[in-house]
């Protein structure tokens, strides 16, 4: 593995890559205010075996890239695409077969709409179709307020979680740390115990490399696809596949199999018992989806 901070789209983000670079490439993009350190290097050692040169990054606002005054510098799904193709560029990378989870299979499916040129294939994790108003649907939750989009909101758990810090916000390091343990806890499926001592090691991980670890909330405030944007998910023609738990609490299962049915061709994988996470004893699948569906394209 090698570490190396890039400059894209006008500011540095982090990168690390893994096996050789001559090989087919990887490039695994994160959800919503989550570092790239996220995806677990036992699946991604995985892909190398599999023939595969892999790429993790840190988005903007998260671990150690460029954190942003947002009111000051907003930015939009479209710039966290570039960000995405700028590690592409600075990795002399002509095109990828892109593997995104939550947030980050949003960004994948715009990158899939705006340059399918870049793209050998998509696999869109625990996420949900590019669409408007999912930003707003996702406030009204989590602020106790009915939903009137036809896709479900998140599950009690998860909107519990997320009302508790707004109605008790972490005062302090050791509270933000507990807080972030609770919701990986609610995140969790049930395919596997949650290994507290193991997610509570991550997460002090995750505070302790962070240039700032405020700046990940910004993620928040990035708006809604444009109605061009989600009407243009008819068009996509990228060999995709939709991998989605049946116990996502924060995407409920329905938002999968949409996802999968608005992108034209595209394959669904529904794994039993898992939520919105990545959990160990179903690397192996998760392995094996992702390398078949990419085989015939690299």
């Amino acid at each position: 593995m090698a570490e190396r901070m890039v400059k894209s789209n006008g500011i540095e983000l982090w990168t690390e890559s893994f096996g050789e670079p001559g090989n087919p490439p990887f490039l695994l993009v994160m959800g919503a205010s989550a570092q790239g350190i996220l995806w677990p290097e036992e699946l991604i050692d995985l892909l190398v075996a599999g023939g595969h040169y892999v790429i993790r990054y840190d988005h903007r606002d998260t671990g150690q890239s460029t954190s942003f005054d947002f009111q000051k510098n907003p930015y939009t799904l479209a710039d966290l695409a570039k960000d995405a193709l700028g590690v592409l560029d600075a990795y002399g990378i002509a095109a990828a077969h892109l593997v995104g989870a939550s947030l980050g299979g949003m960004i994948c499916q715009l990158i899939g709409i705006l340059h399918p040129e870049r793209v050998l294939s998509l696999t869109v994790m625990m996420s949900t179709p590019l669409r408007t108003g999912v930003v707003e649907t996702f406030a009204q939750a989590f602020q106790g307020q009915a939903t009137t989009e036809a896709l479900p909101p998140p599950a009690p758990r998860a909107i519990e979680v997320f009302m508790s810090a707004a109605t008790n916000p972490p005062g302090n390091l050791q509270e933000a740390i507990d807080y972030q343990v609770k919701v990986a806890r609610a995140m969790s499926g049930s395919v596997a115990p949650f290994d507290e001592q193991e997610c509570r090691r991550t997460v002090e991980r995750i505070f302790h490399r962070a240039r700032n670890p405020a700046a990940s909330a910004n993620h928040g405030l990035v708006p809604s696809p444009t109605r061009e944007q989600a009407e243009a998910l008819k068009n996509l023609r990228v060999p995709t596949l939709v991998i989605h738990g049946t116990d996502d609490p924060m995407f409920p299962p329905a938002h999968g199999i949409a996802a999968a049915e608005r992108i034209p061709g595209a394959r669904l994988l529904m794994l039993e018992g898992m939520g919105h996470d990545l959990p160990r004893p179903l690397f192996g699948e998760i392995a094996r989806a992702i390398l078949a569906h990419t085989s015939a394209k690299a």
